[in-house]
């Protein structure tokens, strides 16, 4: 009994074919019926979404129509569709009930074009190469890239199937790296509102306009021995955007672009390199010389040429359609062979599988038109002579016979035809009948016993598959057939298996002599399907230069309008403008391509010339490839980075915007981080324990922030089903037992193995959660920082400005010195910590009320307790020096010096632990040390609130007990200059020197070799500071940098630490003021600044080592500028700064104004935001020289002077220039004006305001 077997392609190019008997007995593409190119079929609420494509109905019906069955009549239905492969589910949806038995799920994709390929070959045994952009993808989220099959008689056995990741495939398979360059060409047909598809075939045309760029990278690498290929995807992709970024002036048709034009014969050489190593492998392996090719890189008939050729095969079979279209009669036959057992194997001698049209259907057509044509009845013989002579005398002919061919190519019943021997016919029907690009090829036919005379070529080629070198000596005589490259797409014909073609190929060699080549092209013109009805001939012939039109035996003109003539066509194409490459040998863009991968993953865009948006889009497109890189594999992940994290999860990286956690199974949403948080979640995943202390400096997190990010990242995996491979969090050590109430505040702190961090962690997550941080504290009490707080607003702070909540109350408790309840506390803190936080004497008692004992800032993302800056109560009076609160000094300081990463930080006069809490972020151990007790009991308690393990806090006169090398020392000491020891903490020594100079003197026994020593203080008469630092430094080579703000004379200085707001007479402020003017101006004082001197040691020194430059106290961090200086200065140290580029700072900003007085222009350089910057008055010789800069960023090399070296250093010690060795985003084609001369250069720094840190209330 004869079965019949409906194979259905669900993928784009949507089809359907029968099989019966082994036989494809008819198939046609959806497009045709539809008149929709590629006819994609999604539904139009779901675009590009895979299970709700539309099943192709018209086209199912036309094949059933044509076999004269339905439905019921079909033995087995099998579809398929690229990707996860939901066809089969898709038609058991639709389909009638009592069908849905029938419908068969093909294994893969693959082997459906396996099928298509092998089994009508004709072939008794056969490699078979199944290879295309995308095919089936498994549920392991692996997709097929290319498989090798054997095939012996009826049988089909897998040889090699390629994987790849299926998130990283549309870059990473041979299909699509030759896409994603179709796409870049511009050659796209726009087939939905977001859906547009690549035209491959355009790009392989452009090819041959290239040229090899041998210092481009290769993109394809293959293997000895292996099947296996390397494709870098993104080095692809980076190497793609650095051509774009070097030649893309965006002008005109993308596919004119040179670097394009040689990107295609690229893509097409290495395309063609890949096959021919994968297929000779399988040959050695196998011993079978036969080949049978499918998949959409089927259709590149130049690369099949070159397999044919090269490998010496003994032949080659091209399913004519062996894009997806052909997917249809693959899963037919697989169901014939596989479901139905069948074994006939009938050979496809021609591609025209779809219906004829009756004569009836054809006058139908001819009655719609008649007022527009002309007609005759021929027969056949005078069909194919009056063809040839009109084509002979440079007419344009269409044909239409019979039925349609199957698959992208007309063969000569849906053709175009012309006379190749025409010189510019190629552009006639480019131009005038398809209109399409210029530089397109046309196909020429040949009969098969001559195509040897005219082509480099022995086998057939009856489905235009194979494109071969044409005879030089025939280049002239057709060479509107002949491409750039001196090849052809030959379509052989026979005069049996197509014998109009056959026959009118020697009729034109009556008419005109010469070769038996008729030039052929698919009727339909660009953007539209190939005609598949008369009426669409008919309609077709009429909107286009066709000259005739020949249905069948009917002969087609066009009324009213005159044939033209060759040379009156020729009138109406001008000139024809063709692609062409770059110059050979254009420079590697590797240097480029570097700068992208750091913009991308690094964040460094000093340089780069892209712009940030630029960038976000590049991110977006090609950063999820970047496990393939073979040339930047260094990441900023702390594990090898995979992104295919498990069977079931993928990650999509983006690092420039957010990264998506995905769940194949959809079990979980997908979820979006930023890149920050993805580096963290890779690392808790994959990364080795002995990293995590390196990521934990490298987040610049202290141990507690780092676990809870790490208890973060836990929890986000395990919502996807992933285990991380370490457990990194410990358990903290079980609490102390509180000793009994000290007078003392924190007196078990004395003890450094005294812990609480249990109760202290409920404390800082209570804080955490209501809000208490420097954002919501300032913004409630409308001010800038903590600092501003003054005594006299205390009152007004806690009864008008606050409302009433739990921030507000901690607030009022902890800044306000206000007072509660006993039952207030209970209620905000319970019993557990209330008691806890009265027992270590942070809460004590006023009355019948409960207040705190100490200010708790909320600072640098951490909370600092220190004792009340403002001492003026009873309860304020104690026996001990008090714990310096948190000032303008402690937290300039966190904020300028520079967070090199450190294996030991040293923190002298530590005070409440400040710093040492702040550099735990950076460093490995950070040991503090202070001469006050209380000062070290706060910093402990301080770094346990924190979570903080990596600090140790220890009662020392500075390097007393400091054991051991640091490689930073950081300083916040006594600097007041004083009249009296009174001052304790903050004595200076009358001068404000003596400890200064301790420090700095005796530093460099502690330093490891390139040591820092950071320190903030009073600078006293600033101008001897580099003299001082010479005396005092004994370390040898060093930067020193002393950062200042602004002098303040006798009166400025004194009054600040005479006056206090409260307890104090005039008689008893005079009588203080008094001795500080009188110790001022004993010790010969003349100013006292307020600043930071930053000293770095290094190994040699050839320049001045000491610069001194004004900034204004910082209210954000700076210590990257700061940073910057030093790395600055090395430069110019190593004098490799030739080829460095000269920028002014993006921070900066011009002030022009007119001087009230003079008239004269005044000019001011100043930063609106960043505090490393002052206002600098320049000269007009000194801004035009900067604006020359600007605009040009020149090399150094290009710009410095004898002359004018000594202002440019200048410029960059004070940050207004850096040098950097990345190419400045800015027109290099700008004409670089001539450095000016040095005369008239001026600049000059004025002074910034300070804040006084230190006042009179601590002394009451």
């Amino acid at each position: 009994m004869t079965q019949y077997h409906m194979g259905i392609n669900l993928g784009h190019e949507r089809s359907v074919a029968i099989v019966k008997d082994g036989e494809i007995v008819v198939a046609i593409e959806q497009e045709r019926l539809d008149r929709h190119k590629y006819s994609p079929g999604y539904m139009l609420h779901a675009p590009g979404v895979a299970a709700q494509m539309q099943i192709p109905a018209e086209a199912m019906r036309y094949c059933l129509d044509s076999c004269n069955i339905t439905l019921s009549d079909l033995a087995t239905i099998t579809a398929n569709m690229p990707g996860h492969d939901c066809a089969p589910d898709i038609l058991r949806r639709v389909l009638p009930a009592e069908i849905v038995h029938k419908v068969m799920r093909i294994p893969s994709h693959h082997l459906a074009h396996a099928y298509s390929a092998y089994w009508p070959s004709g072939f008794d045994n056969a490699l078979i190469l199944a290879v295309d952009a995308t095919g089936t993808t498994t549920p392991a989220h692996y997709t097929e890239s290319y498989t090798l099959y054997e095939g012996w008689g009826q049988t089909i056995t897998t040889l090699h199937s390629e994987m790849v990741a299926s998130h990283l495939a549309q870059l990473s398979t041979l299909g699509f790296v030759y896409e994603y360059i179709t796409r870049k060409a511009g050659f796209v047909t726009q087939v939905g509102e977001r859906i547009q598809h690549a035209e491959a075939g355009k790009l392989m045309g452009l090819a041959p306009f290239g040229t090899e760029q041998p210092n481009w990278h290769r993109w394809i690498q293959t293997t000895e021995d292996s099947f296996s290929l390397k494709i870098s995807a993104y080095d692809i992709f980076l190497e793609v955007a650095a051509l774009s970024k070097c030649y893309d002036d965006g002008e005109g048709k993308p596919y004119l672009r040179p670097y394009l034009v040689d990107l295609a014969y690229k893509v097409q050489k290495e395309l063609e390199q890949a096959l021919l190593h994968i297929v000779n492998l399988a040959i050695k392996r196998t011993g079978l010389r036969k080949l049978c090719v499918a998949g959409g890189v089927g259709l590149n008939s130049v690369a099949n040429y070159e397999l044919l050729r090269q490998l010496k095969l003994d032949d080659i079979f091209i399913f004519p359609a062996a894009g997806d279209s052909g997917i249809a009669a693959g899963c037919a036959l697989w169901a014939y062979n596989t479901v139905g057992a069948g074994q006939k194997r009938v050979a496809l001698t021609q591609a025209t599988l779809g219906r004829h049209y009756d004569g009836d259907q054809v006058n139908q057509a001819i009655q719609h038109f008649q007022d527009s044509i002309v007609i005759e009845q021929l027969t056949t013989d005078e069909m194919i002579a009056r063809t040839a002579r009109v084509l002979a005398q440079g007419s344009i002919v269409a044909r239409f016979e019979g039925g349609t061919e199957y698959g992208p190519r007309a063969l000569g019943h849906r053709s175009i035809m012309a006379d190749p021997t025409f010189k510019r016919m190629k552009d006639i029907l480019n131009l005038r009948v398809k209109f399409r690009e210029a530089f397109r090829p046309f196909a020429p036919v040949i009969p098969l016993e001559a195509v040897s005379q005219v082509f480099e070529q022995e086998v057939a080629a009856p489905f235009m598959l194979l494109v071969s070198p044409i005879k030089n000596e025939y280049h002239s005589k057709i060479p509107a057939v002949t491409h750039v490259d001196g090849t052809g797409r030959v379509q052989t014909v026979t005069e049996q298996d197509n014998p109009y073609f056959y026959r009118l190929c020697y009729k034109l060699v009556e008419e005109r002599q010469g070769p038996p080549v008729l030039l052929n092209t698919s009727f339909n013109v660009a953007g539209q399907p190939i005609v598949e009805t008369p009426l669409e001939a008919i309609a077709t012939f009429l909107g286009t230069d066709i000259d005739y039109l020949a249905i069948e035996n009917v002969w087609i003109s066009k009324r009213h309008v005159p044939v033209r003539s060759y040379e009156e066509h020729l009138t109406k194409v001008g000139d024809v403008v063709l692609p062409h490459g770059l110059p050979p040998g254009v420079p590697s863009v590797t240097d480029l391509m570097a700068k992208l991968d750091r913009a991308l993953f690094f964040g460094h865009t000093v340089g780069c010339p892209w712009s940030s948006e630029e960038l976000q889009l590049l991110s977006n497109q090609g950063a999820q490839y970047k496990e393939t890189s073979v040339l930047f594999p260094k990441t900023p992940f702390y594990a090898n980075l995979q992104t295919k994290l498990s069977r079931d999860v993928i990650l999509l990286l983006d690092p420039l915007s957010k990264s998506t956690l995905v769940d194949i199974k959809q079990q979980v949403p997908p979820s979006t981080y930023s890149f920050e948080e993805v580096k963290l979640l890779l690392a808790v995943l994959n990364a080795p324990e002995s990293w995590l202390e390196q990521m934990r400096i490298n987040l610049r997190l202290t141990h507690f922030e780092f676990t809870q990010r790490i208890e973060w990242a836990n929890q986000q995996l395990r919502i996807y089903r992933l285990e991380p491979s370490y457990s990194y969090i410990k358990p903290l050590p079980e609490d102390s037992a509180l000793p009994p109430t000290s007078n003392q505040t924190f007196a078990p702190f004395e003890n450094e193995n005294f812990s609480v961090r249990r109760i202290l962690r409920k404390f800082y997550q209570f804080l955490q959660q209501a809000g208490y941080n420097e954002t919501n504290i300032c913004k409630l009490l409308n001010i800038t920082s903590q600092q501003q707080i003054e005594p006299t607003y205390l009152y007004y702070y806690e009864r008008y400005q606050l409302p009433q909540s739990t921030l507000a109350d901690l607030i009022r408790l902890f800044l306000l010195r206000g007072a509660f309840t006993k039952a207030k506390l209970q209620e905000m803190f319970g019993n557990e910590l209330l008691s806890t936080l009265c027992n270590l004497g942070l809460l004590i008692q006023r009355g019948e009320d409960w207040v705190s004992r100490v200010d708790l800032f909320a600072v640098a993302g951490l909370y600092v307790a220190t004792d009340h800056r403002y001492m003026i109560l009873s309860e304020d009076q104690i026996e001990e020096d008090v714990v310096m609160y948190v000032g303008m000094d402690s937290m300039g300081l966190v904020y300028t010096a520079p967070q090199y990463p450190a294996n030991r930080v040293l923190d002298l006069c530590c005070g409440s632990g400040i710093q040492s809490l702040v550099a735990s972020r950076y460093t490995k151990e950070a040991i503090g040390v202070d001469i006050n007790p209380r000062a070290i009991r706060f910093a402990r308690f301080n770094a346990q609130l924190n979570g903080i393990s990596n600090t140790h806090f220890y009662l020392s006169d500075l390097y007393e007990t400091a054991f051991g090398y640091f490689d930073t020392i950081l300083a916040n000491p006594p600097f007041v200059p004083s009249p009296s020891q009174e001052c304790r903490f903050r004595d200076g020594g009358v001068t404000g020197e003596e400890i200064l100079a301790q420090i700095i003197t005796e530093s460099t026994k502690h330093l490891v070799p390139n040591g820092k020593l950071f320190i903030v203080s009073d600078l006293v008469n600033i101008q001897q500071y580099e003299s001082k630092l010479e005396q005092w430094w004994q370390g040898g080579a060093a930067y020193k940098l002393v950062l200042s703000t602004a002098d303040r004379n006798d009166i400025l200085f004194s009054v600040p630490h005479c006056h206090t707001a409260f307890n104090q007479t005039w008689q008893q402020y005079n009588i203080e003021l008094d001795q500080w003017l009188q110790n001022f101006h004993t010790t010969g004082l003349r100013t006292v600044n307020f600043g930071y001197i930053l000293i770095c040691q290094v190994d040699s020194i050839r320049t001045r080592s000491y610069y001194s430059r004004t900034i204004h106290n910082p209210n954000q961090p700076i210590h990257q500028y700061v940073q910057e200086y030093f790395q600055q200065r090395q430069l110019l140290e190593e004098q490799q700064i030739s080829d460095c580029f000269l920028v002014m700072s993006p921070d900066l900003r011009f002030r022009l104004e007119i001087s009230p007085t003079t008239g004269e222009r005044e000019i001011e350089l100043f930063s609106p935001n960043n505090p490393y910057f002052t206002t600098y008055q320049i000269s007009e010789q000194m801004y035009r020289m900067l604006q020359d800069i600007n605009h040009s960023q020149p090399k150094w090399q290009a710009y410095a002077t004898a002359i004018n070296q000594d202002w440019l250093y200048e410029l960059i010690y004070k940050g207004i220039l850096y040098l950097t060795l990345e190419a400045p985003a800015v027109n290099r084609n700008r004409r670089l004006k001539s450095p000016p001369p040095t005369e008239g250069l001026k600049i000059e720094e004025l002074e910034t305001k300070t804040t006084p840190t230190c006042i009179s209330s601590y002394l009451r």
